[in-house]
């Protein structure tokens, strides 16, 4: 199972670099859980979501609000169903011009049929909050 969890996170982010997001969408479960904690009132990208369509939603809203900077994966871990990728980044909020750089983990679950069925990201979203704010 760690082969196949390392090869769809690993698929993830193949497909996020090359910035074809309805691809990126189609590596997820009909049925997901999905989370980025943060203050969903200020940053409209962050949240839970729960389909691909609210994932596809996501990355419309993250496209909206983010001029993309540095995206850098530093290392994957997988074991059995679930691996953690860590790596930092670096982006320009739209509204404000004000710059974010963060540390990021995010942990994946993949079910049988080698689809991620659960996504959570951990970033400095406090830093992303007051970024937002004018």
């Amino acid at each position: 199972m760690s082969e196949r969890t390392r090869a769809a996170v690993t698929e993830y982010f193949r497909r996020l670099s090359t910035g074809d997001r309805d691809s990126v969408v189609e590596l997820f479960a009909e049925d997901v859980r999905w989370d980025i904690p943060g203050a969903t009132e200020l940053v409209p990208w962050l949240g839970s979501r729960r389909d691909r369509a609210e994932i596809r939603e996501f990355f419309d809203q993250l496209d909206q609000g983010l001029i993309p900077g540095r995206f850098e994966l530093e290392r994957l871990h997988a074991d059995g169903p679930h691996a953690v990728a860590i790596g930092r980044l670096r982006a320009t909020i739209r509204a404000t011009g004000k710059v974010i750089d963060s540390a990021f983990t995010i942990q994946f679950e993949v079910d049988e049929d080698g689809l991620i069925s659960e996504y959570l990201l951990l970033e400095d979203s406090w830093q992303i909050a007051n970024a937002v704010r004018p």
